[in-house]
């Protein structure tokens, strides 16, 4: 069983789109496009009145329907809220552990889509890499019986993940990136891994993100 990504090229090349019970890593650099495909995913399962929620350690409530108001498919997030939608914003504190924080997700009533946004925070509430990489197996698996959980990234370069593990830890991986050309850098988008799913590994697409939508080109980057 599929859930629809929301994009519909993607979910050809991904021969249906994400995997059902399955954590995602969508990693990238800064302005690569991670926040806005997440907010794709969930309002693609909004439409189909499915339960969806966006946790957020960054951006508040009002900066992300901000973002979405920028375009036309993302524009009726708002009369969502407090229905079939819910946007978190969950401050980083002292007084909130890794531990704390899978109670609080953990709490949340049964929801099918999930966005964490994003996992990087989570290292400032370990006491070490290795206990980030326990605590994150831990959420991981606590995470996979719903439908599908998106978990973003920030990344440098060609880094798929931070170096802590997250690309193993997760189902799959599809990696936002800029390929810098002559005229401008153009956004591209990579699947690198995705289990459950027959795909063609590590070739990037154009990933367009204008007024209107976000769209993946026909043709494949060469």
């Amino acid at each position: 069983m599929f859930v629809s990504t929301g994009i519909k090229k993607l979910d050809n090349v991904l021969g249906g789109g994400f995997p059902s019970s399955t954590a995602i890593l969508v990693s990238g650099g800064p302005g690569s496009g991670k926040t806005l495909f997440a907010l794709k995913f969930l309002l693609e399962g909004v439409g189909k009145g499915e339960k969806c929620c966006f946790v957020s350690l960054n951006e508040t409530r009002n900066e992300l329907l901000r973002a979405c108001k920028r375009i036309k498919t993302l524009s009726s997030a708002e009369k969502h809220i407090g229905k079939n939608l819910a946007i978190e914003h969950i401050p980083l504190g002292e007084n909130i552990t890794m531990k704390k924080f899978i109670d609080i997700i953990a709490s949340y009533p049964k929801i099918e889509r999930l966005v964490i946004d994003n996992v990087n925070k989570l290292l400032i509430f370990s006491d070490s890499n290795r206990g980030y990489r326990l605590h994150l197996s831990e959420l991981v698996k606590h995470l996979k019986p719903m439908g599908c959980t998106l978990l973003l990234c920030e990344t440098r370069g060609e880094d798929i993940d931070t170096g802590n593990g997250e690309s193993f830890e997760c189902d799959g991986v599809v990696h936002l990136s800029f390929l810098e050309l002559e005229e401008k850098p153009m956004r591209t988008l990579t699947v690198h891994k995705m289990r459950y799913a027959n795909f063609d590994p590590k070739i990037p697409h154009e990933f367009v993100i204008n007024e209107k939508d976000l769209i993946l080109t026909k043709t494949k980057i060469i």
